[in-house]
């Protein structure tokens, strides 16, 4: 059986789209609730605040206590831990309390020898919270496609309050402005996710979806996004060849000076606006190839 016939098996409503999304990871597209997850760190916080001076009090009193066993309850964590079998329990209560909230609200780091293992509590609200807002947003294609799924395969099946979370075929921009994706699609150069975008698009205008197949995993037909990488990918090869090539051959024919020093500050502008639009260059890397471009002796390449 086809992963496609199996989810066709599927109850509708959320055990069909889990298998959707099952089959394509991209559309794992889900609410941070930041300001909820924000919310309660302050609550945590405001508690750890209260606990903690709670328990400088009850330190005070117990160190300036008459009986000589609560004086030592600073000096000796023995004797703070078997408090208890003296009917003082007061300042051990608050040290367990705050251990049980700094355990949700902190982050609790192992490193283990040689490959440096990192492993942290995932159900520490502060690491969680940090790992939500570094998740990225979901592609506008795959909100689409989730959107045009909800109303072409589920319909009007989710009714719940969630139902309207991603948007929907007739207003695909009232989805909730904090989405994420777990599984965000590969960065590649704003060239290349220009030309994915209009290659698939006029593919499918022009009518070349009927000499393709369905895939046999999702039952659609589609386009493979690494092809049209690979041709962007041959494109950028042979730009990043050419300009130089060009360069010279410009400066070869030109005689009058100031004219070559123009060219070659219109060579340098054409250079930095291919790395911002053909690569996914930074921009200190702009600056450092713009750099050594200024740096070069141009004179060098007019004699």
């Amino acid at each position: 059986m086809t992963p496609r016939k199996a989810l066709a098996k599927k109850v509708r409503g959320y055990p069909k789209l889990a298998g959707q999304i099952g089959l394509r990871p991209e559309l794992a597209i889900f609410r941070r609730f930041g300001a909820l997850s924000s919310e309660n760190l302050l609550y945590l916080q405001a508690e750890l605040v209260l606990l903690e001076r709670k328990l400088e009090e009850q330190q005070k009193v117990d160190n300036e206590s008459d009986h000589e066993r609560k004086t030592k309850y600073a000096l000796n964590w023995y004797q703070l831990k078997h408090s208890a079998e003296h009917g003082d329990t007061v300042q051990l209560d608050l040290v367990l309390r705050i251990r049980k909230v700094l355990k949700q609200y902190s982050m609790r780091t192992h490193i283990r020898s040689r490959r440096t293992l990192l492993t942290t509590k995932l159900d520490d609200a502060l690491v969680r919270q940090a790992q939500i807002l570094s998740f990225s947003k979901p592609d506008r294609k795959d909100l689409t496609f989730l959107q045009n799924y909800l109303h072409a395969d589920l319909g009007l099946s989710l009714c719940g309050p969630d139902a309207t979370l991603w948007g929907s075929f007739h207003r695909r921009q009232d989805h909730s402005p904090d989405l994420v994706t777990l599984c965000p699609r590969t960065a590649e150069d704003p060239f290349s996710n220009w030309a994915v975008d209009r290659t698939i698009t006029y593919l499918f205008k022009f009518g070349c979806a009927r000499f393709m197949k369905a895939s046999p995993i999702h039952g659609v037909i589609g386009y493979e996004e690494t092809t049209v990488f690979q041709v962007t990918y041959w494109i950028t090869s042979i730009v990043a060849s050419l300009i130089p090539i060009s360069s010279i051959a410009v400066l070869y024919k030109v005689h009058s000076m100031p004219a070559r020093l123009a060219i070659i500050a219109g060579f340098n502008v054409l250079i930095s606006i291919c790395l911002c639009g053909l690569t996914s260059a930074k921009r200190s890397e702009i600056f450092a190839v713009a750099s050594a471009l200024v740096s070069t002796n141009p004179f060098q390449m007019m004699r």
